[in-house]
């Protein structure tokens, strides 16, 4: 039942959980856009955490970052593109499945990448031209410590699978909260 009700929440995500207009302190809102923008925050430290428990070290978090920096300019050359916003919150309710559904964790974590795309993505569209590389400095700063943090958090939970699952499931009820934001 769940899983139903993830996925049509997930259809009918409203548009835009970026925040546009970062034209007058652009460094200082890169920096705490991945503290305060929920689906940021989630997404980062699901990541971390799986790249913890997969045994991924470095490379699915660096692999992530690459990947948030490249969809940041992208968006910034072509604007939106269909079906960003439900990318974003599928990040969430990937990684949350990847801590309820042990045996998948490996195959979701190494979706996680091109989830991360988007959530770049979404940053380059909402940059303004003149504010864009202060902002996505930024936000990538923060989000590599953030990625940090998540591994770290991740460290602590490879032996508790139960706090894994509890941790899975304030991922999905974080993606229903940005849902309904």
């Amino acid at each position: 039942m769940n899983k139903h009700l993830a996925l049509i929440l997930l259809l009918v995500a409203a548009p835009a959980f970026a925040h546009p207009g970062h034209d007058t302190h652009p460094l200082q809102d890169g920096l705490l856009h991945p503290l305060t923008g929920l689906d940021h925050l989630l997404m980062l430290l699901g990541t971390g955490v799986l790249a913890a428990l997969t045994g991924r070290t470095l490379a699915l978090p660096l692999a992530t970052l690459g990947a948030m920096f490249a969809g940041a300019v992208l968006g910034h050359l072509f604007g939106g593109v269909i079906g960003m916003e439900q990318m974003i919150i599928g990040s969430l309710l990937v990684a949350a499945a990847a801590l309820l559904v042990p045996g998948r964790q490996v195959l979701l974590a190494l979706a996680m990448p091109l989830f991360a795309l988007f959530h770049g993505w979404a940053h380059g569209v909402e940059a303004s031209p003149g504010a864009f590389w202060l902002f996505s400095a930024g936000f990538v700063a923060v989000s590599g410590l953030l990625l940090a943090a998540g591994f770290g958090a991740g460290v602590l939970l490879r032996r508790h699978a139960r706090l894994q699952q509890a941790f899975g499931g304030g991922l999905l009820a974080g993606a229903a909260l940005v849902l309904a934001g």
